[in-house]
């Protein structure tokens, strides 16, 4: 099999070659350069080796260009134009100007707790730019953003794993109980015995937290009277209104209902588990301006989101 003619070629034999053809000498294509004179003659020994011409030849007034190098000069001119401009200039982003469209993978509850700072950061720099939220199977995911289709993720996945990701911890979520705020039995906090006798609503959203509470219950063998399943968030708050069910659901979401005139949250009997939520990126977009601009944009916001307490283990806020 013949061997690839590009196996061994040097790029910085082209800008040898442009810096004489240029200086005429070798001397000054030397200086040029930065190189010593003995350099770059050798350099340029190995050009002429590989493309079988002597491109140069001494005249009156210099090295003097062959047809072969007059022929060349200007590719040569646009291919290192070429990789300084595109290769080794590091890319600008400028988000005032910029159109990109920023997809980023949340749950139905993550989408009310990030995409109103990602839309103000948007608004702070007088951007065009557009968001895209996306939902999108553990695996597919993973393909999605090592694909660079998915700029970043943000919320509970613990199926991303691996060095291939970063991430950065957002803050620590857990779980609050909805009831009807007319329920007759339920005061602030509810017993062991309201929580097994109760009617209770259960989410099986697309979202992973609920299995976290799930599980906790399996390994603490608690039981309670499940009357409907539903795979919506948001008609908890209707149903559990109209109804004598409650609905134990992740705080953040809790908190979002927490204006409901005829909705309130009662206490658990009990410490509910914690999860981990985290913004997630690929490793081939850590250094992507556009990218690390929105990362910056989310992270400035993380003291914000961590004085919510939505790791309050069921504890009901004070209403204002």
């Amino acid at each position: 099999m013949p061997k690839d003619p590009f196996d061994r070629f040097d790029l910085n034999l082209l800008r040898v070659f442009l810096a004489v053809y240029d200086a005429r000498s070798v001397g000054g294509a030397a200086r040029a350069l930065s190189m010593s004179q003995p350099g770059l003659s050798t350099a340029l020994a190995r050009l002429r080796k590989q493309l079988g011409d002597p491109l140069f030849l001494r005249g009156a007034t210099g090295m003097e260009p062959t047809s072969r190098a007059r022929s060349l000069a200007e590719s040569v001119r646009g291919i290192l134009g070429t990789v300084d401009r595109d290769v080794l200039t590091p890319p600008d982003f400028d988000p005032a100007s910029s159109r990109r469209e920023f997809r980023i993978a949340l749950t139905d509850i993550a989408e009310g707790i990030y995409l109103p700072i990602a839309l103000q950061a948007l608004k702070d720099s007088h951007s065009r730019m557009r968001l895209r939220s996306v939902f999108m199977a553990p695996r597919e995911l993973e393909e999605a953003m090592a694909a660079g289709a998915v700029d970043m993720a943000a919320g509970f996945y613990p199926d991303i794993k691996g060095s291939a990701f970063m991430h950065r911890r957002i803050a620590l979520h857990s779980f609050a109980c909805l009831a009807s705020a007319r329920h007759a039995e339920l005061g602030a906090r509810m017993t062991m015995e309201q929580f097994s006798s109760l009617p209770h609503l259960v989410v099986e959203a697309t979202g992973r937290s609920q299995e976290v509470f799930e599980h906790f219950l399996q390994r603490r063998q608690l039981r309670r009277d499940v009357v409907l399943t539903t795979p919506h968030f948001m008609s908890v708050p209707v149903i559990v209104a109209e109804s004598d069910a409650v609905a134990v659901v992740p705080q953040a979401l809790a908190d979002f209902m927490i204006d409901h005139p005829r909705v309130k949250q009662v206490q658990l009997p009990f410490k509910p588990p914690t999860f981990q939520a985290n913004l997630y990126w690929h490793r081939s977009a850590h250094s992507d301006p556009a990218n690390q601009w929105l990362r910056q944009a989310l992270i400035r916001e993380f003291p914000r989101l961590q004085a919510r307490a939505y790791d309050r283990n069921g504890r009901a806020p004070e209403r204002p």
